[in-house]
């Protein structure tokens, strides 16, 4: 049997037995990808012990009619509002006749698959309000999703197999809300779609860590990256990102390699000179960059947003950042950090080796803004591994990056990024 046929035999699996549940039962309103979950169960049999309605409000009028206008079509507040509605029309219509004996759900999602050209943002929101006893108070659990196939009817199949994983999980397996990543990307490889913020609420979700369950996100691969406000609360990085210019802060293993706050201002008022009346840039704001390729805990974020990922290579950080915003993008880090991405070991994977990497970091309107560091410790650097080949000129107390000096051949490509600005080297204030 090849993996597409498992596939398909796993997914009607799951939708029979919750279709079998007599303990359950719920409305489905999709728009954007078809209606791909509620088709599994309504295919795969016995779907009237599961199935209250299904719906597609796909004319944005009747959509605007159903669920009001004011809010963008794939959105988390566009989300709430249908869950809002389906729920309410539920308990009315089936409350008193299955209440006591019945978990109660309204499944609802909202989605940009792709279109005709190719052009747009393949993205959506998908929520469950559900009971996790009869007459329980409800529970609400929320996802935004990227869509990660090259082809519509692609999307809405991962859209449809995720919706079944999902009711599955939170109806006939009852998984813990840590558990509950992993099973929602059941016979869905981690590149067909994303899953960058998750909101749970509600007592079936009691306790859950939040920070840690983001983390895990993009720990395990099932999201290039998460991106976390300055609160530490988890963004959907295409409305985080969207037509900001960024300053990308990435924190090291050891803290004395990490910027200060001094000078990731310096950074960011280095930025906003450039970019002063730029109509194209919305804000600036500044990200730090933290790598979580472990179960090692988390380094002190200290103040400012965050982007969690599990690769240390900066030019997948670009690659990230790109998707979202054509800005201008710099990075902004210390003389040490700066030597180590000159390391080709980082590239070996890489066809091109050092020159594809470096050619992939610095994208369209991307620049490294390397801070001066103490001589002294610079020296050290030197006479460790990342640091062999490197030399520094000058004997003043701080060194700064067009007083570094890597041997050849290695050296002409470096003056080559100072000589064409990719490579700024920041003055120390």
């Amino acid at each position: 049997m090849n993996d597409t046929a498992i596939t398909v035999a796993d997914t009607h699996q799951k939708a029979l037995e919750v279709n079998l549940d007599a303990t359950s039962f719920g409305s489905f309103a999709e728009i954007g990808a078809g209606q791909e979950v509620a088709r599994w169960f309504l295919r795969v049999g016995a779907a009237s012990g599961t199935v209250a309605k299904t719906v597609s409000a796909y004319d944005k009028k009747i959509s605007d009619d159903l669920y009001g206008s004011g809010t963008r079509y794939v959105s988390r507040p566009r989300l709430e509002t249908m869950l809002d509605r389906e729920w309410k029309s539920l308990v009315q219509q089936v409350g008193d006749a299955r209440g006591k004996d019945t978990r109660l759900f309204a499944f609802a999602d909202t989605i940009a698959a792709r279109n005709f050209a190719g052009t747009n943002d393949c993205h959506g929101w998908i929520g469950v309000r559900f009971q996790d006893l009869p007459l329980a108070e409800v529970s609400d659990i929320l996802l935004h999703v990227n869509l990660r196939d090259n082809a519509n009817p692609l999307q809405q199949e991962a859209v449809g197999i995720l919706g079944v994983n999902l009711l599955h999980a939170l109806l006939n397996e009852r998984v813990t809300p840590d558990d509950l990543p992993a099973r929602m990307f059941d016979n869905l490889a981690n590149d067909r779609l994303e899953i960058d913020q998750i909101v749970m609420r509600g007592s079936a979700f009691a306790g859950c860590q939040m920070d840690q369950l983001h983390t895990a996100l993009a720990r395990d691969g099932r999201a290039q990256a998460v991106t976390l406000d300055r609160d530490g609360e988890a963004v959907a990085a295409n409305e985080f990102l969207y037509k900001k210019s960024v300053v990308i802060v990435p924190l090291a293993r050891d803290p004395r390699d990490d910027l200060s706050p001094e000078a990731i201002a310096a950074c960011l008022e280095t930025l906003r000179c450039e970019v002063a009346g730029n109509p194209e840039v919305r804000d600036i704001i500044d990200l730090r960059l933290v790598v979580v390729d472990s179960d090692a805990p988390l380094p002190a974020m200290g103040e400012g947003a965050a982007m969690v990922m599990r690769d240390r290579l900066l030019y997948r950080a670009t690659a990230f950042v790109r998707r979202y915003t054509q800005a201008p993008l710099r990075f902004a880090m210390p003389l040490p950090a700066l030597i180590r991405i000159f390391d080709d070991v980082r590239y070996q994977h890489l066809e091109g080796r050092l020159f594809e990497g470096i050619a992939r970091l610095f994208g369209s309107d991307v620049r490294v803004l390397a801070y001066p560091c103490p001589r002294e410790k610079l020296l050290d650097l030197l006479k460790t591994d990342p640091g062999r080949g490197w030399d520094v000129d000058g004997s003043g107390q701080w060194t700064t990056a067009d007083q570094l000096r890597p041997a050849p051949p290695l050296r002409h490509l470096y003056e080559y990024l100072l000589a064409s600005g990719f490579l700024v080297a920041m003055p120390r204030n």
